[in-house]
């Protein structure tokens, strides 16, 4: 049987610890880049204490407040390197629902923070605040 949602207890990071860990490593390894301004504009959206964030691997796993018991939605943003990675100069972010109805979209990687924020949106009912072209 298929596992369906995030199956896992969630351990939540702070998306500054998540900075200071995806900063370095895509500085040298650019194709992950769109990671950091995603985390950067968490911090700088005010909304990181609405947004429950940790890692798998270097994968984002994003989740409504308050934190549920597993299993749960999750929001992945798909890291290079991941299980399931992006394809090459693309962000792959992906809605793992209980239900089974998942929602995966691909994107160019200079789309990632408006997809994201739409996604976060959608899903969690967290507003960036900042105005973004439909992607």
């Amino acid at each position: 049987m298929a596992r369906l949602g995030w199956q896992h207890e969630f351990r939540e990071r702070s998306w500054t610890e998540l900075l200071n860990l995806h900063a370095p490593i895509w500085a040298k390894a650019s194709e992950g880049q769109y990671l950091v301004e995603i985390i950067e504009s968490v911090i700088a959206s005010g909304r990181s204490d609405d947004l429950p964030v940790t890692s798998s691997m270097l994968d984002l796993v994003v989740v409504g407040r308050p934190v549920p018991e597993p299993p749960m939605d999750v929001l992945v943003v798909r890291a290079p390197g991941s299980l399931h990675p992006p394809t090459r100069g693309c962000v792959l972010i992906e809605y793992e629902a209980v239900s089974g109805i998942n929602t995966r979209i691909e994107r160019p990687a200079t789309d990632a923070v408006p997809v994201f924020w739409r996604f976060v949106a959608e899903k969690f009912g967290v507003d960036s605040g900042v105005q973004t072209n439909d992607v």
